[in-house]
């Protein structure tokens, strides 16, 4: 069985059998957070609605938001690239002396 997370490289034996070896995800720190009565009865229903433990639930919230803006911030990279190679003709030649057919930007 392997586990969610993140692997931090390390592996754990269920009953010492190397074949039942499974991935150990990181322990990422605690973070600790104050919501107001309102805010945490709304997450709370929302998180028992999905049979979860508010804690879990929260965390897939923050889990989920931080992929979302590490893709934002990719996609603004490639977009920085492009305007890039948009303003400097050279950079664009560049490009397609190693292979990247013009074509196929925008």
């Amino acid at each position: 069985m392997v586990q969610k997370g993140r692997d931090c490289g390390g592996t754990a034996s269920r009953r010492g059998v190397s074949r039942n070896r499974v991935t150990m995800p990181c322990v990422a720190d605690t973070l600790t957070i104050r919501l107001d009565a309102t805010d945490r009865k709304t997450l709370q229903a929302a998180a028992d609605g999905q049979g979860k433990g508010l804690s879990a639930f929260v965390r897939e919230l923050a889990e989920a938001e931080a992929r979302r803006l590490q893709r934002a911030a990719i996609l603004a990279d490639g977009e920085r690239v492009v305007a890039h190679l948009a303003e400097h003709p050279e950079a664009r030649d560049e490009l397609e002396m190693l292979g990247t057919p013009l074509t196929d930007l925008p």
